[in-house]
């Protein structure tokens, strides 16, 4: 049995301005410098090992364990609307297949949203950020297990989602409408790629169809 895998931020819910404004208050709350203004600065800039762009902002170790805690209570992802299409796509999708969400945000806050917008327990998973980390290998390897699965899709916007699918055998979808430009997600060689949320559904659909 296969499965399908979805990334959450950038593939399903169109979440940079929330993130761009958390990152914003965290610089203006410890005296930091965000050296991006904009949504089209953030996709250039942005590393999924997202720890590293709070370094880089001149954040500590230390003070990172202190960001995290202020995030949960700052992002709110009633601001944060669903793509067009993916409500109907993710009703579509669950009606013939597992799907799961691996994300690196936590699972209640993806939960929350989900069930806020009439998609609440359609899912067969979410494997959340519930650990503080950015690392996706073993999120999808962990997901797959709970799920039964021995193979199937990773949908993500970023080249760390689709390297992470391709380190657990999986067949990759690269979105280009998310969180990193076109070229980035290029660069991570997806089995294809898809530039709007209207496509999204057929190229999974292919690459789950029986070879």
């Amino acid at each position: 049995m296969n499965a399908i895998l979805l990334d959450w931020d950038g593939v399903l819910v169109d979440s940079i301005e929330l993130y761009l404004d958390l990152y914003r208050q965290a610089c203006r709350r410890w005296g930091k410098t965000l050296p991006i203004a904009t949504a089209g600065e953030f996709r250039e800039w942005y590393n999924p090992h997202w720890e590293q762009n709070y370094f880089e902002m001149g954040f500590t170790p230390g003070e990172l364990r202190e960001v995290m805690a202020f995030s949960q209570g700052h992002l709110d992802y009633s601001r944060a609307r669903l793509y067009r299409g993916i409500p109907e796509m993710l009703r579509s999708l669950t009606r013939d297949f597992q799907v799961a969400i691996v994300s690196t945000t936590p699972s209640a806050l993806i939960r929350n949203r989900l069930e806020a917008g009439g998609l609440g327990g359609i899912l067969a998973g979410i494997t959340g950020g519930d650990d503080s980390k950015s690392e996706k290998v073993e999120k999808i390897r962990r997901t797959l297990a709970g799920l039964g699965a021995a193979g199937g899709v990773m949908v993500g916007d970023t080249p760390l989602d689709v390297t992470s699918g391709q380190a657990n055998d999986l067949s990759t979808v690269g979105v280009t409408y998310g969180w990193c430009t076109p070229q980035r997600v290029q660069q991570a060689n997806p089995d294809r790629l898809v530039h709007s949320p209207h496509d999204l559904e057929a190229a999974i659909r292919d690459l789950m169809s029986p070879r």
